[in-house]
């Protein structure tokens, strides 16, 4: 495993400030971040997809989709983003594997959390879904600001009731274990971390600010839906992820989220052409398509229940909802992790009926990931723009633009402080804060740009750098470095070589 570096070097000589627009917010907004687990960049139709996703576009096209939002390339390193304002290799304490390998890492005490600031500002906290953050008492949601809490706390689970690797519980129910074997007979990921979100919410007292912490697990493997939605894609995918990556490029093109100047015939996939496939392999990335898709269908439909909740309750018009995946798709094989690393424990029935059902465990491949993220290079795991980038969007129509593409730069770190301006409040600095000492924060906040008060989230030198730094494996360490429109890297070219260069 890399463990990666985030350096980013700001300007100093002005700091953005969203004063002028915390006087005209007027009563202070909900909020609320729902965070999807391995989408593509183009896997909502607001971004150029096919699946199926009224809610989510409804929700980006009555707001500002953002273009040019970044990640990191994995799961943790984005987290550690989004709740500290921080690189990784500041930010992130390396641990030992536990039991059945779920990583241990865990976000260091010495920056304070998203979810304690809004606390300190009058804010009810609460989440639903993937942590990922640390497994040991005093790192877990439940003490490092969150009110309510229901978590997958490891990286990776089921989407189903049962266990995969591992005998320590993967869930947590404000501070206190809950074992796979008392989750509901009819749990299902997605569609329990918005129950419990709801719940959270119809408990929050009235007239109190909330802010809702919703990081589904959707799509990320294994690919697994529920058996009344198996079937919402069948036989959608039988052309291959050639068309749909020509399709996907040509509706994104349309809809002005595509990079100017970006075309596809710069775009070189590492998947072999989908000709060339036996109708054996054909038959069975197609069927893994069908899954990740209905999978993303569902994800809209939960969030369809949330706007519906807040809508009835009158809560809509008052709550700034940000959307965003944590990264680019997943590559990976059936049963495999990228690279061909065995992934699941034998006793998983992989047999091609069972897909998608419980006790299965599969994944999409890099044709599919490809035709996600094109025309932008690379997915998940990569440093390349279809790693990094993001589909993510901004919704509160009181202040914000409608229907509006905005391709400023900006990065998970600008979330934090982004939301304490609309809160009303700001980071404390290096202090003394709930007995230990914390360190300030990296990113700035993209309220007053988004409101229409500047140009800019950052300024022309302002620096973004991603490293990874050689730990747990022998990879060579692998770099990337934005500056304005300019962006260099240094990674492995292509599959199997092991030279890198700038």
């Amino acid at each position: 495993m890399r463990v990666w570096t985030i350096l980013f070097v700001w300007g100093v000589s002005i700091a953005l400030s969203g004063c002028s627009e915390r006087v005209s917010i007027g009563q202070r907004p909900n909020i609320l971040l729902i965070v999807a687990d391995d989408l593509g960049f183009t896997d909502i139709g607001a971004f150029g997809s096919e699946i199926q996703t009224p809610n989510l576009d409804q929700l980006a096209f009555g707001g500002v989709r953002l273009t040019n939002f970044h990640a990191d390339r994995a799961c943790q390193q984005t987290r550690v983003m989004m709740m500290a304002s921080s690189g990784v290799s500041a930010a992130l304490e390396y641990r030992p594997p536990q039991d059945g390998g779920q990583r241990a890492n865990r976000l260091s005490l010495n920056w304070a959390t998203l979810p304690e600031l809004l606390q300190d500002a009058g804010y009810r906290t609460y989440m639903a879904g993937k942590w990922d953050l640390g497994l040991e008492e005093g790192y877990t949601p439940a003490t490092r600001g969150f009110n309510h809490s229901f978590v997958q706390l490891g990286a990776s689970a089921s989407h189903f009731a049962e266990i995969l690797w591992g005998e320590r519980s993967l869930y947590e129910l404000d501070g206190h274990p809950v074992e796979y074997q008392d989750l509901p007979e009819n749990f299902y990921s997605t569609n329990y971390y918005t129950q419990k979100m709801l719940e959270f919410l119809q408990s929050n007292e009235e007239g109190t600010p909330w802010f809702g912490y919703l990081p589904y697990t959707t799509p990320h493997w294994p690919l697994q839906v529920p058996e009344n939605e198996l079937e919402s894609y069948a036989g959608q995918y039988e052309r291959g992820y050639d068309a749909l990556r020509l399709s996907r490029v040509a509706r994104a093109d349309e809809l002005g989220v595509l990079p100017t100047g970006l075309a596809l015939e710069d775009f070189v996939p590492v998947a072999p052409p989908w000709i060339e496939l036996t109708e054996e392999e054909q038959r069975r990335y197609s069927r893994a398509q069908e899954i990740y898709a209905a999978m993303i269908g569902n994800l809209d439909a939960n969030v369809g229940r949330l706007v519906n909740y807040l809508e009835e309750s009158g809560q809509l018009a008052n709550t700034v909802i940000m959307f965003t995946s944590d990264h680019g798709a997943s590559s990976g094989e059936h049963g495999q992790r990228p690279g061909g690393r065995p992934q699941i424990p034998d006793f998983v029935d992989n047999s091609f009926s069972n897909w998608g059902r419980e006790n299965s465990f599969v994944d999409h491949g890099r044709g599919f990931a490809e035709a996600a993220t094109a025309p932008l290079k690379g997915h998940k795991g990569r440093i390349s723009e279809g790693g990094l980038r993001a589909a993510a969007f901004i919704n509160f129509p009181r202040l914000l633009g409608q229907s509006e593409v905005n391709g400023t730069f900006m990065t998970m770190m600008d979330i934090l402080p982004t939301f304490l301006d609309i809160a009303g409040t700001e980071h404390p600095g290096e202090i003394i804060y709930r007995g230990r000492e914390i360190n300030d924060i990296v990113g700035r906040s993209a309220w007053p740009h988004l409101t229409g008060v500047t140009e800019t989230i950052h300024l022309p030198m302002d620096t973004a750098g991603w490293t990874s730094v050689e730990r747990y494996d022998s990879q060579e360490p692998l770099g990337a470095l934005i500056r304005g429109n300019y962006k260099i890297t240094n990674q492995i070219p292509a599959e199997g070589t092991r030279s890198t260069s700038w």
